[in-house]
């Protein structure tokens, strides 16, 4: 794909800039595109069709920008642009059946076409993780191309401010990797459509992980407890050292891992803690995989050397494939908690800000996580199918309901 930032072109056609904003709409609902997957397990063959039509299919991104959104029927790609203030953002947004999108803005250091990917991957995921927690809302994703190891400016922040305000709310965001809290209060000069702006969602999502974690042992190996339960966390971020924080104080074994050294020192010396290099996590011997950092973590080279029963963490788009890789774990005998499901508390700590009411209420969705996840995993066994695709299953009926 050309470079949108330096022309904004498609097919080689000149799109003349409109205030630094470029939209690219799909209309309507399609079915996605029935591409052959290279595996054909007689396990998944009742869902073979509605997971090639509603699991991510990770699009080829080229000059048909068109294309590119109907493989999974996202409705708008929108991107904004301010030379003057060096911001450079892609927003994607997937479904709004259930209502107004919302999604997370994120910074990265990464090309036009990763930053379309990235966008249009993770707003799909939220459609399903609004659905899933019955929260009214679609799903989006901004991602800002940028440095996020650099402090960022007060322009820079208050041209992001200007971009989300220009949508008139039809993008809810929060801060999300790259950005702080400090950064979301200067944005919310210039908008009224950011929303995280009064505490941070990770420790909420951190105990919604937690309760989901627990159901998934109770599930899995018939445990009530956590005591001595061995669990390895992959990421210390505010999801990942809240887990790692709770779990400790539930009587369970952790091993821990960050490419920050600043924090896993907080754990050096600490009692059931044992602290281990990124690259070894996936070898740990434990009970539970907890991956709580970057997303597609899971592929053909990692998922052959976990030695754990459970796959429950908090990052996002964990599975590299989610059609193979939902399948081989499946098939290997781990239980994966589908991750929209599991860390969909932070969805509800954002929301509550949009609704108007205190953000504690999202503590008290937090137990609706192990009730989803047991409807999840009983689906799962009785269908024999990776739990998954019926989550996904779960989340479309609600979503297919909304529009009957």
């Amino acid at each position: 794909m050309s470079s949108f930032f330096k022309g904004a072109r498609v097919n080689e056609r000149k799109i003349t800039p409109l205030s630094g904003v470029f939209i690219f709409q799909n209309i309507g609902w399609h079915h996605g595109i029935n591409r052959p997957y290279s595996l054909d397990y007689s396990a998944v063959f009742l869902f073979r069709v509605f997971m090639k039509n509603h699991c991510y299919i990770e699009p080829e991104i080229s000059s048909n920008v068109f294309e590119t959104l109907a493989v999974n029927n996202h409705e708008k790609l929108i991107f904004g642009y301010n030379k003057k203030a060096g911001l450079k953002v892609i927003l994607a947004i997937h479904d709004t059946t259930l209502g107004p999108s919302t999604g997370g803005v994120r910074v990265a250091m990464v090309s036009e076409e990763k930053a379309i990917e990235e966008a249009l991957r993770l707003s799909y995921a939220m459609t399903f993780k609004t659905a899933i927690i019955d929260e009214p809302f679609g799903g989006s994703k901004a991602v800002v191309i940028g440095d996020p190891t650099k402090p960022k400016t007060k322009k820079f922040l208050h041209a992001l401010g200007d971009f989300i305000e220009s949508l008139g709310g039809a993008f809810l965001t929060g801060v999300d990797m790259g950005l702080t809290l400090e950064d979301a209060k200067i944005i919310r000069e210039r908008t009224k459509y950011i929303f995280n702006a009064k505490g941070c969602s990770g420790v909420t999502t951190g105990h919604g992980v937690l309760k989901g974690l627990k159901e998934s042992v109770k599930y899995k190996l018939g445990k009530d407890s956590l005591k001595n339960v061995r669990v390895a966390i992959q990421g210390l971020g505010n999801v990942g050292g809240t887990l790692a924080d709770l779990l400790l104080k539930e009587g369970a074994i952790i091993y821990v891992s960050d490419t920050d050294a600043k924090k896993t020192k907080k754990y050096s010396g600490v009692k059931n803690c044992h602290i281990v290099s990124n690259e070894k996590i996936y070898d740990v011997e434990c009970d539970v995989f907890a991956p709580c950092a970057t997303g597609e973590i899971i592929n053909d080279e990692t998922i052959n050397r976990l030695k754990c029963s459970i796959v429950a963490g908090g990052a996002n788009n964990q599975l590299h494939d989610e059609v193979k890789h939902a399948t081989m774990l499946y098939n290997k005998g781990i239980l994966h908690a589908p991750d929209f499901v599991i860390n969909a508390a932070g969805v509800c700590h954002g929301m509550c800000e949009v609704k108007g009411v205190d953000v504690k209420e999202a503590m008290k969705k937090t137990d609706l996580i192990p009730i989803i996840l047991r409807k999840v995993f009983e689906r799962s066994d009785k269908n024999k199918i990776p739990p998954l695709f019926v989550a996904y299953q779960i989340a479309y009926e609600k979503i297919q309901a909304k529009k009957k």
